[in-house]
């Protein structure tokens, strides 16, 4: 397995924290530094990974937006015809800073450094939760040991089952906990000791062992919802995690669900958008550059939003059909406005407020976007493209419905996770009457109304809370016949949820595609005219290609499990559920 050996045994390091720059020109360099110091690389790395990956895959794959490629020899994502070198993006990206998480491990266990060692397992899960979600059963024990281990020859490892990975990232998490839960005790008996790290080393949380806590618990109830429909179908809800322990799913979102209303306890978790690990880049330093920081504006704008997206958020009317016979819908101007609220996140993701099909073939694509009916009289497209926050002369580049700048080509940081996961994740297990404490529709509902507003402040600095535009918005959500063309109740709430949950994981890496796969939610249609692999949107990605002969004994029994073939349309095992499949149908039964 050598492509894996030569990425998780290089240790991006420096002698300080202040030489970023070196530890990225020198990637396989091994240094002999504390912890803490590997702490900013990984984040920054695996922050500028996930963006990359969000962009060029999930907001193609969950209908946020569409490819304007219209070659007939392209591989559209969109339309489920995947190059198989893409497939490679997470594997190669994150195996990189797995085995780094489990160097600086091995260093703080040998420092006997117990918060370092707590960072380090949260970084762990973190790392191997993005990289089973994509791709299933992958390298996990094996590989991390011999990340810390001398070489001997032995690059073969198993492959381990998506269920143990789970099995083994919540033991890592309950480990963290206490480790830092340790930490808080002693300070509260009077112990002299440290209660952060060098800021220069962590510039997520500025060295705050407090904040660490939070995430790596608000990380776990993510974890525990991604499995929990699967554990319940399975064995009751009872999950195993080795010959002496178990919890029980239900219980345990209970037990966090309970903190988090207190805002500590046991389990402290993100207490509001404060709280939410973001990932700094700079574009005054070009180590700290986002990934499409050199993306000309021609490249930049070859996605455009999807007519799903733009229907979802903003006030659209059927214009008819153009001279293809496509049906295509304009946005309202606030002159012609009707009862549709628009949603106050949209301008900080596009410029202008028309949509694109999806699934379309190659030739209707390019037509589509040369038609008169989708271009102004000044000849320029109504079709929507990424914010960039200037143009490609340098001049501001504003909103067309607000005039406000945003930026997401070189924003100033990215989020990891955001802390509104979190309320819609609690608001999905009420629904499902999961926690035992969050018992009637109201409080569910009122979980559902933060999720959506915290989603608002977190991408628009130009609002409040107490807005009228995140007051009507909100409102809006849940008086008017928004999901399944009924306004939020019991029977729709899972929908109404994940609907504003997708929104929400905007730009967060796999989270949307992972729920989607999880939940059949939001419900998108998978059988346009143009889409491949049997009109499934993808399940899973495939193993990287060179996998068979790096990996040649273990790799065909985890082909072997997947039904024999590396395929996109397998199930990984939380997604196979009968729940899941069942709505997933509603988008593609012809």
């Amino acid at each position: 397995m050598k492509k894996i050996i030569i990425a998780i045994s290089a240790v991006i390091l420096a002698a300080s924290c202040a030489k970023f720059d070196e530890m990225s020109k020198n990637p396989y360099t091994l240094y002999d530094a504390p912890a803490e110091e590997y702490v900013h690389p990984i984040m920054f790395k695996t922050q500028y990974n996930l963006i990359n990956v969000f962009r060029t895959n999930t907001i193609l794959l969950m209908q946020y937006a569409v490819s304007t490629n219209a070659e007939n020899s392209s591989r559209v994502i969109d339309n489920y015809n995947i190059p198989e070198a893409l497939t490679d993006d997470v594997w190669l990206a994150l195996y990189l800073q797995l085995g780094n998480a489990a160097a600086m491990y091995d260093k703080a266990v040998k420092d006997q450094d117990g918060p370092m060692q707590a960072v380090a397992l949260i970084l762990q899960s973190f790392l191997i939760t993005q990289i089973t979600d994509t791709y299933g059963d992958v390298p996990f024990s094996e590989a991390c040991v011999l990340a810390v281990s001398e070489p001997n020859g032995n690059y073969t490892m198993k492959y381990d089952t998506q269920k143990d990975i789970y099995r083994s990232v919540i033991l890592k998490l309950e480990k963290a906990n206490e480790l830092l839960g340790a930490l808080e005790a002693a300070n509260n008996s009077g112990s002299s000791i440290r209660l952060n790290f060098s800021p220069a080393c962590d510039k997520t949380f500025g060295g705050n062992f407090d904040k660490w806590r939070r995430f790596g618990n608000s990380l776990y109830a993510r974890v525990l919802l991604r499995i929990a429909m699967k554990v319940i179908e399975e064995d009751g809800g009872v999950f195993d995690l080795n010959d002496d322990e178990s919890i029980n799913v239900k219980s345990k979102l209970s037990e966090l669900y309970a903190n988090f209303r207190a805002g500590g306890g046991d389990y402290p978790q993100m207490r509001s958008i404060d709280d939410r690990p973001l990932i700094p880049f700079s574009d005054q330093n070009e180590i700290e550059h986002t990934p499409f920081y050199t993306t000309t504006s021609g490249s930049w704008n070859t996605i455009a939003v999807s007519d799903v997206l733009c229907r979802k958020m903003l006030d659209t009317v059927e214009k008819g059909q153009d001279e293809q016979g496509i049906i295509y819908y304009e946005w309202k101007s606030s002159e012609t406005a009707g009862g549709h609220i628009e949603d106050p996140r949209y301008d900080c993701w596009w410029r202008k407020p028309n949509g694109m099909p999806v699934q379309l073939e190659a030739s209707k694509r390019a037509k589509f976007l040369d038609s008169d009916a989708h271009k102004s009289t000044e000849g320029n497209s109504k079709i929507g493209r990424m914010v960039r926050g200037k143009n490609a002369e340098g001049k501001p580049e504003p909103s067309r419905i607000t005039g406000k700048i945003y930026d997401l080509q070189n924003a100033s940081y990215y989020p990891l996770m955001q802390y509104s996961e979190l309320l819609f994740l609690y608001a999905e297990a009420g629904a499902r009457g999961w926690i035992n404490t969050l018992v009637g529709f109201a409080a569910y509902q009122d979980l559902f109304k933060k999720g959506i507003t915290a989603s608002i402040l977190e991408w628009n600095p130009y609002v409040t809370a107490d807005s009228q535009e995140v007051v009507d918005y909100v409102s809006y959500c849940t008086t008017v016949e928004k999901y399944s063309e009924q306004t939020f109740n019991s029977d729709n709430a899972l929908e109404a949820i994940l609907t504003q949950k997708w929104l929400s994981n905007f730009f967060i890496s796999i989270e949307s595609w992972c729920d989607y796969r999880r939940t059949g939610y939001p419900i998108l249609i998978t059988n346009g005219e143009a889409a491949r692999n049997d009109h499934i949107l993808p399940t899973r990605m495939r193993y990287p290609a060179d996998e068979a002969y790096r990996n040649p004994v273990t790799y065909p029994e985890a082909l072997e499990r997947l039904g024999g073939t590396n395929n996109i349309k397998t199930d990984v095992w939380w997604a196979d559920t009968e729940e899941s499949k069942e709505i997933r149908l509603k988008g593609r039964t012809d």
